[in-house]
């Protein structure tokens, strides 16, 4: 009887997946974190790992009680977290007390909390990595293309998110963007992330600053807020730019009214999957360089169609995301996680076809 019992449950133990739980920390109605999940179910069925969705609904503190709740009835192998601004310590003293391996996106820490956190690995055992990317950078990039698209204009105004890291790294890429050129900002904004909180803002702005031709936002959803004031004003008068690359965002660019968008990351969770599949096989470097691992592109009206192959619904399915590991990459020394390329390997599919 014994050996019968082995026998039948040695299928399931041979076919069983490392489980991961990724935290949403937005709204499950957020049109930038649904692309995010969309991207990470695909890896995750590729990768064969488990993947369970709980959503914070953009809250500090009801992303702690559904996480606490989640962890008291199950025990995922591996979670893939985003820290709250001020929260993050809490989060990783609560993911401490579970036998879980953590991942954490974006480098949302307050510069206070960085001791206290360190880095992965060091105060924290089972906190394998850290998956960012440089929001100075994209911000900077961003802030450049509307300066491209409107030469003749040198003075901005903007709509910031809420008021944490994240935020205060992309308005620090606009100040630099700005002072190099010799240009003004005016003013940035806490829009929140609420697009009609933006659109609010912006005309109270425009009021202000009438001579503002710049309008940078810190996403699209709040830029398509200030497309809402501007109405048909916005094409060819104001240059106007936000982060995301969300699909209502996309249009806008394709109509002109949008000018450029900072995106990318919406794959962050997808390739935080990949460093988990490269540990399940012993392949993730450890200690884990202290790197950008994520690098954003600016989508505009000029680079669209380069661009659309892999922003059309369901076009993720065809990325092998297998080929982004070290598992599968033995001779490679670096990730090279970016939309760059996969449309490289996108592109030499259909090529065979």
């Amino acid at each position: 009887m014994r050996w019968l019992l082995c026998c039948c449950l040695l299928p399931f133990f041979a076919t069983a997946r490392p489980s991961v739980l990724f935290v949403n920390p937005s709204l499950i109605s957020d049109p930038f974190f649904m692309q995010v999940e969309a991207a990470a179910r695909v890896a995750a069925e590729q990768l064969e790992l488990d993947l369970t969705i709980i959503n914070g609904d953009a809250n500090r503190l009801l992303q702690q009680q559904k996480l606490t709740e989640y962890l008291q009835k199950h025990r995922p192998d591996y979670a893939i977290v985003q820290p709250y601004t001020g929260a993050g310590v809490q989060l990783m003293e609560l993911l401490a007390k579970y036998p879980v391996k953590i991942i954490t996106l974006e480098h949302m820490w307050q510069p206070e909390e960085v001791p206290k956190v360190g880095r992965p690995g060091e105060r924290y055992p089972n906190w394998l990595a850290e998956l960012y990317f440089d929001n100075v950078q994209a911000s900077q990039q961003l802030t450049v293309a509307l300066q491209q698209a409107c030469p003749d204009a040198d003075q901005l105004i903007g709509i910031n998110g809420m008021i944490n890291y994240e935020t205060d790294r992309r308005a620090e890429g606009v100040y630099q963007a700005m002072r190099q050129r010799g240009g003004t900002v005016h003013q940035l904004v806490n829009g929140k992330w609420e697009r009609q909180l933006a659109a609010e803002q912006s005309r109270q702005l425009l009021r202000r600053y009438p001579d503002s031709r710049l309008i940078w936002a810190a996403s699209d959803w709040m830029a398509l807020g200030v497309l809402d004031t501007l109405g048909p004003a916005a094409a060819g008068q104001y240059c106007v730019g936000g982060f995301d690359w969300i699909p209502e965002a996309q249009k806008a660019i394709a109509q002109g009214q949008l000018t450029a968008s900072a995106g990318g990351h919406f794959t962050m969770a997808a390739f935080a999957l990949v460093l988990i599949y490269d540990h399940v096989h012993g392949k993730l470097p450890t200690p884990f360089a202290d790197v950008p691992l994520l690098q954003l592109d600016i989508l505009t009206r000029q680079n669209l169609a380069q661009y659309q192959p892999l922003l059309r619904a369901g076009q993720w399915r065809h990325i092998d995301f297998r080929r982004f590991s070290l598992q599968h990459n033995p001779a490679q020394q670096h990730y090279n996680f970016s939309v760059q390329a996969a449309l490289k390997q996108l592109s030499a599919r259909n090529k065979k076809r």
